[in-house]
């Protein structure tokens, strides 16, 4: 089924005709039992690229799925039906074979009408709470379009529900997965071997970012965040590839920290690198090792069947235990992000020290879908971070949740390390 490429080791071929079969049968019984006739899965610029769920790629558009007829994948522009034309002339195999443009909401409300049988469409990609698409991913005009040319039509929004059949992955889902996750761990290396005084965030993030890319990984959004300095509460992409500041320098007593998202085959996996630039401080040690508690704690009582909400509760106890509070989610879903844990833990704490104004966006402050039940095969970035007032340590990698326990597919970044200096 797959191949070694000579000068990576990736594997070039990716999933399989039985794994397009799985995906299509799994969502057909999830059809069938929520009395769906067709399902319209968006794409559009999401961060998790659903529609490649059903078809194996990405074209910016959406996936519009029969229950009984075969699935049409529709995009904005010909030159992203001309790139996967090419693709298949080179041997790839194609899950769908019609590709059509068409992807504003008019045109796929006239394309729903001819392939469905006139019961109810579910839609995924309404309500989805991940980085940046609080408010789902949708576009407006679209909507608007496709609901006018529905109308009298039961449409459902299915999001959530769809994303809780997503999170078990197959043999081969994970076999993509784990070279995403090699790949992070060689940018990670990269990383240490990188960061010393004098040195600019700018090399710093090319570094990474081209180790990923060698190897045949995308990223996700938002590319690569990277932070320099201490104390810092500050976390996203670096202010000067939008705001033509200078990047800064590292100096000595800085704490460098990355988030790195590499993708392959669209299998996502999240590693979060901390590097002390010559001893840390009290704080910051102290702040370095609840974080590693919290995931050891996590680890302790991983398994499937265990619900997501007793996974946030263990993670959170070395925080409650020794004053901290955490500025980002201790833990939460991958493939797809939709599952965040959050800490309620001295959130006073991040409400005074933050001093932000206005509201959180809605289910930021709490943990979501507690009661979720953690099936095997369902893939989670742990990346516990603590903070004391100010100074903040984040680590962790991407785990594989199993029958009996985990595979952690990342170690490099499970720790904060410390450069001599």
């Amino acid at each position: 089924m797959t191949h070694l490429s000579s000068t990576t080791g990736a594997p070039v071929q990716g999933l399989s005709l039985h794994e397009r079969d799985r995906r299509w049968t799994v969502t057909r019984e999830f059809m069938r039992e929520r009395g769906l006739d067709l399902l319209l899965v968006g794409g559009f610029r999401s961060r998790d690229h659903y529609e490649h769920y059903l078809s194996n790629d990405y074209i910016e558009g959406a996936v519009v799925f029969p229950i009984a007829e075969n699935p049409v994948a529709v995009t904005w522009a010909g030159t992203r039906i001309h790139r996967a034309e090419d693709s298949f002339a080179r041997g790839m195999v194609p899950w769908i074979t019609d590709y059509r443009i068409g992807s504003d909401g008019g045109a796929v409300a006239g394309l729903i009408k001819d392939l469905s049988q006139g019961g109810k469409i579910g839609v995924v990609g309404l309500d989805t709470q991940t980085a940046g698409e609080f408010s789902g991913f949708i576009p407006a005009r679209f909507w608007l379009d496709l609901t006018a040319g529905l109308s009298g039509r039961e449409i459902a929004d299915v999001s959530w529900d769809f994303n809780e059949m997503m999170l078990p992955k197959s043999a081969e889902e994970l076999t993509l997965l784990r070279w995403a996750g090699s790949a992070a761990e060689a940018a990670g290396q990269v990383m240490l071997d990188v960061v010393a005084p004098g040195v600019p965030e700018t090399e710093i993030y090319a570094e990474i970012l081209a180790t990923l890319f060698r190897r045949g990984c995308g990223v996700r959004y938002p590319t690569l965040i990277l932070n320099s300095g201490y104390p810092s509460l500050s976390w996203g992409p670096p202010r000067w590839t939008t705001t033509a500041e200078p990047p800064r320098r590292i100096a000595a007593r800085d704490l460098v920290m990355a988030e790195i998202f590499p993708t392959y085959g669209n299998a996502e996996v999240q590693v979060q690198m901390s590097i002390a630039v010559g001893k840390p401080d009290p704080v910051v040690a102290q702040c370095a090792a609840v974080a590693r508690a919290s995931y050891e704690a996590g680890l302790s009582v991983l398994r499937a069947g265990i619900t997501f909400g007793e996974l946030v509760r263990a993670m959170e106890q070395p925080l409650l235990e020794n004053g901290c509070w955490a500025l980002t989610p201790l833990v939460h879903s991958l493939n797809p992000q939709a599952f965040l844990g959050f800490t309620r833990v001295r959130q006073q704490d991040a409400a005074t020290l933050t001093s932000l104004p206005g509201p959180p966006p809605r289910n930021l402050s709490r943990l979501q879908a507690a009661d979720l039940v953690l099936p095997a095969g369902t893939t989670l970035a742990f990346e516990p971070n603590a903070c004391i007032e100010r100074t903040r340590v984040v680590v962790g990698g991407t785990i594989i949740v199993t029958d009996d326990g985990y595979e952690e597919v990342n170690s490099l970044s499970c720790r904060m390390h410390v450069m001599d200096v």
